[in-house]
């Protein structure tokens, strides 16, 4: 059994355009998620879902695994979180990333 985290980050945030990409010091929003995961002795992996291929290649130079991009209908101020969470969960159980019997937590 193992620990991943996972931080949902879409681009089309209503309050503050593109927040996850904006520097809080010195860091962008989205990496203080992912440091933070890799820093705990239990979390094995720090996974992002998102919509944009900035985030993506945000999170992913912060150490985030970022296994495909989230489709729009999911990345909508519209979209329910928990069809985000279906949508990675058999996409990774799918493709043998994680197990069925993993934990996965919420950033």
């Amino acid at each position: 059994m193992k620990i991943y985290s996972f931080t949902f980050a879409r681009s089309g945030s209503k309050g503050i355009k593109n927040k996850n990409l904006k520097t809080f010091n010195k860091r962008p929003l989205i990496s203080w998620a992912i440091k933070d995961s890799l820093n705990s002795k239990f979390i094995t992996k720090a996974f992002v879902s998102t919509d944009s291929k900035k985030i993506a290649a945000t999170a992913k130079k912060a150490g985030a695994i970022v296994p495909f991009l989230r489709p729009k209908k999911l990345s909508t101020s519209n979209a329910y979180e928990i069809d985000a969470w279906k949508h990675a969960i058999i996409y990774l159980i799918k493709k043998k990333i994680i197990n069925i019997n993993d934990y996965i937590i919420s950033l």
